[in-house]
């Protein structure tokens, strides 16, 4: 019941961001305020008269981005104004620990994708690239920082509502996690890429963690730039198309080892928990 209400939130969080105009703002987060559900930001950038530069204005925010520890920090959002209220959608953190390691990594990638063939991808066998992306605590991941640790590896979007697919995926995600700590498998990690990072800020993947039943303490949901995420779906050989208002997208769920290397991939959105518990378990 609880995936189905937070399905139902994203969907609502989605539709009313149409129903309004948009604004992009940047500023520095100088009070957080959890009654109020809001953050007091000193605006450093903004294209709107209404919320100039330099002042201080109160922002309503999403529980999501309530939970994230943005107090200090910069941060790049979009400002919608609703019922005479400014909210703030879309938050993403620009600065803190990794951020300029982030933008080197991923040029390195999209460099490195740029040059590939049209018929290659990550297969299994073959060890992953390095790429940086923000977590659903607003942190900065290098998945380089992952070696020594094995994870499984798969690609959602928050907004998907096809139920065999995206939301199938994540509920075996869940479940393969639960049945991963029950066997012992402690140091097996979960790691989810969204296709829409447009839209899967940090704090919406930080709900969407929350309605799925996932533990944070090994789960890490991705999101970055658009160019990021393109070169990732190209670099593991994932196809996505925008059509009627949706993401059409192939599927693909990997199990990577300690030591950076494709040990396991399912393509399809039907694969088992079992399998990829005894796969893990053979590592």
């Amino acid at each position: 019941m609880r995936r189905i209400f937070y399905s139902i939130l994203l969907q609502l969080l989605a539709f009313s961001s149409l129903l309004a105009e948009s604004f992009s703002v940047a500023g520095r987060v100088l009070e957080v305020l959890p009654e109020a559900r809001s953050l007091r930001v000193e605006l450093n950038e903004s294209v709107n008269a209404d919320l100039p530069v330099g002042q201080t204005i109160e922002f309503r925010i999403g529980a999501g981005d309530l939970e994230i520890g943005y107090l200090g920090r910069m941060i790049r959002a979009e400002a919608v104004n609703y019922s005479q209220a400014w909210h703030l959608e879309r938050i993403f953190p620009v600065d803190g620990i990794g951020a300029k390691a982030m933008v080197d990594v991923n040029k390195q990638l999209h460099a490195a994708t740029a040059t590939m063939s049209r018929r290659k991808s990550v297969r299994e066998g073959d060890y992953i690239p390095n790429f940086a992306m923000i977590d659903q605590h607003g942190d900065f991941l290098q998945i380089a920082a992952m070696r020594g640790k094995a994870f499984v590896l798969n690609f959602i979007f928050t907004r998907c509502q096809v139920a065999t697919m995206c939301p199938a995926s994540t509920i075996r995600m869940s479940d393969l996690q639960e049945l991963s700590r029950e066997a012992g498998l402690e140091q097996l990690h979960f790691v989810t890429i969204t296709f829409d990072p447009e839209f899967d800020s940090p704090g919406i993947l930080r709900q969407y963690a929350t309605g799925y039943g996932l533990e944070n303490r090994n789960f890490h949901l991705l999101t970055g730039t658009q160019e990021l995420v393109d070169d990732l779906l190209r670099q593991f050989g994932i196809t996505t198309m925008e059509e009627d208002g949706t993401i059409n997208h192939t599927m693909a769920t990997l199990l990577v080892d300690a030591n950076g290397r494709v040990a396991f991939r399912k393509e399809g959105s039907k694969w088992s928990t079992k399998e990829f518990l005894q796969e893990a378990r053979a590592l």
